[in-house]
């Protein structure tokens, strides 16, 4: 019974070992998650903030650049039949 009783215990400890381990991993996860968002958000405001700028300062630049890109799309999904 007492051979029993220790390896129960073990199985205890592995499993809290494991299970600490697993909560870890997951902590860890979820701060990197949280880092990369803040990051991604941060330079989309930065970005936002640039094309709306450049827009009004040069807003016939900026229809002919979507011109221009929007043709490009056209020509290359263009089907080639």
């Amino acid at each position: 019974m007492a051979a029993r009783n220790r390896s129960n215990r073990q199985n205890m400890t592995t499993e809290n070992r494991i299970s600490s381990a697993v909560s870890e991993v997951g902590s860890d996860a979820a701060e990197k998650f949280d880092d990369i968002q803040s990051t991604v958000t941060e330079n989309f405001a930065k970005f936002s903030s640039e094309a709306g700028r450049f827009i009004r300062e040069r807003p016939w630049t900026a229809v002919a650049i979507v011109a221009a890109v929007g043709l490009a799309l056209g020509f290359l999904s263009k089907s080639r039949d």
